[in-house]
């Protein structure tokens, strides 16, 4: 059993992270201020806790994309399972 579902928990993470790194400049051209929040939050982990995260447009955009796009594969595994 862990194998089909650790299969399709690897291949969503993979997906959203080559998905995220496409699309993540159509973030700042379709929604500026949510890549203005995850830039504020990345800001924020890198003061608060101490992580070095880095700060950049194109990493903020890539990690709006990559939430969403993991949120989203939650809800279906979810219903898809229950």
């Amino acid at each position: 059993m862990p194998a089909k579902t650790g299969a399709s928990h690897g291949f969503a993470a993979f997906s959203t992270l080559l998905i995220g790194t496409m699309f993540s400049k159509f973030v700042w051209d379709v929604l500026p201020p949510l890549g203005e929040v995850s830039l504020l939050a990345m800001e924020f982990l890198n003061e608060q806790a101490g992580i070095d995260v880095p700060t950049s447009e194109q990493f903020a955009g890539t990690i709006v994309v990559m939430v969403g796009l993991s949120f989203l594969w939650g809800v279906v595994y979810h219903f898809g399972r229950h």
